[in-house]
């Protein structure tokens, strides 16, 4: 009202009315990408400021509304499906505030609006195990989180689960305690089964993928499996030549790599 009686044109006050959009749970979302982007922005910089002077929710004690902030936040990104990166957000919300954020404060700020959106998946009903391992690796985008919890949700119901699950665990479990990154050298790939593997991850590799995307890890995944439980039936990867052993590692970090972004297989139930 007061923006209409300034002479601003309807879709300015428009768009400042639904910046406040929603006030609480249930209450419509904006419309218009002004409305959208203006309240993010709001919200943003209260959260991040907050944080950064020490002001961060305590218990049940939120005297500046940041929860209802943060699930502002995330409301609309999923609503619209928005990719949108809040680690990257939260430090340009920093940089134009008149204090200090450290490092550690928008790391908390961001656990913070983390663990919003893991109680808004739980709330929904999906399982705490496929919502853990998704925002292992994406609850930076929440659009493409909540994405990722529906469609991982749906391949754990699947009746083939229990031979895909544990063909991509054995290709972790053996390599997960190696800090080290180990290099392939294929021209010393001796066993046909290694070879075949070697083939099938870099074709794997070749294929174009949605970040992030469940289905697309699958895609290239599935075809790998028969392959990977002859490797590990025929080939003993620990082998005592230190390039054998390499080799074989190798390309077992490279297998678990294919999952990165997408979840952290590891956290769910029978991995």
């Amino acid at each position: 009202y007061y923006a209409l009686h300034s002479g601003e044109e309807m879709a300015v006050a428009e768009a400042i009315y639904e910046h406040y959009l929603p006030r609480f749970a249930g209450d419509r979302l904006p419309v218009s990408l002004a409305g959208v982007y203006v309240g993010l922005a709001d919200r943003l910089d209260s959260l991040a400021g907050l944080f950064a002077a020490g002001l961060a929710p305590n218990g049940a004690r939120d005297p500046f509304a940041l929860r209802r902030a943060a699930f502002g936040v995330l409301q609309v990104l999923i609503d619209r499906e928005m990719p949108f990166d809040l680690r990257r957000a939260l430090q340009l919300a920093a940089e134009m505030l008149p204090l200090e954020a450290t490092p550690q404060a928008l790391s908390e700020c961001f656990d913070f609006i983390a663990g919003r959106l893991q109680s808004l998946l739980l709330e929904q009903g999906f399982r705490y195990d496929v919502v853990e391992a998704v925002l292992a690796a994406q609850a930076h985008n929440p659009a493409g989180a909540v994405g990722a919890v529906r469609s991982l949700s749906a391949w754990a119901l699947r009746e083939d689960w229990n031979s895909i699950l544990p063909a991509y665990a054995r290709c972790v479990r053996i390599t997960r305690t190696f800090q080290e990154r180990f290099e392939i050298h294929p021209e010393k790939l001796v066993e046909a089964e290694e070879q075949e593997l070697f083939e099938a991850l870099c074709n794997a590799e070749k294929q174009a993928r949605q970040p992030g995307c469940v289905e697309s890890f699958f895609a290239v995944f599935l075809p790998l499996i028969p392959v990977i439980n002859r490797f590990f039936d025929a080939v003993l990867v620990m082998a005592e030549d230190s390039t054998l052993r390499s080799n074989r590692l190798g390309m077992l970090q490279r297998i678990a790599d294919l999952a990165r972004g997408v979840a952290d297989f590891s956290r769910l139930e029978g991995f």
